[in-house]
């Protein structure tokens, strides 16, 4: 039984201390002030989802490059409502002339929703066509919006997975679930809480059956 129970507890801790693709780095936009701009101090991947909640005003990203870098952008939003109306922009701080330059955007009425479906989230999600552009050198802004500046939306900046291990990967999904509405209940549905509870479940199963065999033997050999 000791090394039956060892051999389980090995096994479980192996599985939840490994390093696996991550699906989501969160961080939360703060907004204390309107019409703040968070400043991105980190390079543009691996991907990173910002959860930010507007109110009244639009949300400014800023960030700078040094190289010609690949930007990619998508928007993320819960299928538990009405689908809001996002829309961003990408601008450039012209240093020639003052002003700025616009990029790009996806603009609310040419958005494509799909539904984000992940075994690894306990929630269904959509998220919009990803809009990329090759960036050179520069300050950069994204402002992200809706006609009213009302709702809970993710802005996913990157499109290269992370690594990361178990627990920090499961903080983040919570991370989530919780912005958009999603309970504790919500969790069991994740791939990152059912697959452990159901090999728990099995290690159970097969401990019962063993000792039940093991009663049987015994009681014949008496």
């Amino acid at each position: 039984m000791n090394i039956f129970t060892n051999l389980s507890l090995c096994f479980i801790i192996v599985y939840l201390s490994a390093s696996s693709v991550s699906a989501y780095s969160v961080a939360k936009n703060l907004v204390s002030v309107p019409y703040e701009v968070t400043t991105i101090e980190r390079e543009l991947n691996p991907q990173r989802e910002y959860l930010g909640e507007l109110k009244g005003e639009p949300h400014m990203y800023e960030f700078g490059i040094g190289s010609t870098t690949k930007l990619s952008l998508a928007l993320m939003q819960t299928t538990e409502n009405q689908t809001l109306p996002l829309s961003l922009i990408v601008i450039r701080q012209n240093d020639d002339r003052g002003g700025v330059i616009e990029i790009g955007r996806l603009n609310t009425q040419n958005i494509k929703w799909h539904v984000f479906e992940d075994s690894a989230l306990g929630i269904d999600l959509s998220k919009s066509e990803p809009f990329t552009v090759d960036l050179r050198p520069g300050i950069y802004r994204v402002e992200v919006s809706t006609p009213d500046n009302i709702g809970k939306y993710a802005l996913v900046i990157g499109d290269e997975k992370n690594t990361q291990g178990y627990f920090n990967e499961l903080s983040n999904i919570y991370t989530i679930e919780t912005f958009f509405g999603g309970s504790l209940f919500s969790m069991i549905k994740s791939s990152y809480v059912y697959y452990p509870l159901g090999i728990i479940v099995l290690i159970v199963l097969f401990y019962l059956t063993w000792r039940k065999r093991f009663q049987i033997i015994n009681f014949k050999n008496d």
